[in-house]
């Protein structure tokens, strides 16, 4: 008589038992951790930008964006030559995706994922992120949008 090889049912339902509870505790860092990888990028992209104004100043004396009403949306083709091209503009808006953000600085609560914040030049002549509407003031690492 042959003796039957394979496993059981009770042997394949323990298996994924215990891949479903594996899983359940892999899933929500993952999905932090892929929230701050895009956090970076955002931050990334905002020093690329201050970089690129600063080196347009040095060459030609003034920051792109100098004169009245002057958005940074009317700056990046002066700004181009210095960084990549990478930046999309949506009305007159250059609004990057973020991974996260939360409510309070150190809470792992009201954590919402997605959204997108401005970059916009403040009454300084500084380039700063504002937060757009339904996004928390912190990211994901608990730092303000705003002082950046």
């Amino acid at each position: 008589m042959k003796k039957e090889r394979g496993f059981s049912i009770i042997e394949i339902v323990l298996v994924l038992g215990v891949i479903g509870i594996l899983s359940s505790f892999i899933v929500p860092k993952t999905r932090d951790y892929l929230a701050m990888a895009k956090d970076s990028k955002v931050i990334n992209t905002l020093n690329s930008i201050r970089m690129a104004s600063e080196s347009y100043y040095l060459e030609n004396g003034e920051y792109a964006f100098d004169g009245e009403d002057k958005t940074l949306a009317d700056a990046l083709p002066n700004l181009s030559k210095y960084m990549r091209d990478n930046l999309k503009v949506e009305s007159d808006k250059i609004l990057l995706e973020i991974g996260g953000s939360k409510t309070a600085k150190e809470t792992e609560e009201n954590i919402v994922y997605g959204g997108k914040v401005e970059v916009y030049i403040d009454s300084n002549k500084e380039i700063v992120l504002k937060p757009t509407d339904g996004v928390g003031n912190f990211n994901m690492k608990g730092e303000e949008w705003t002082k950046m």
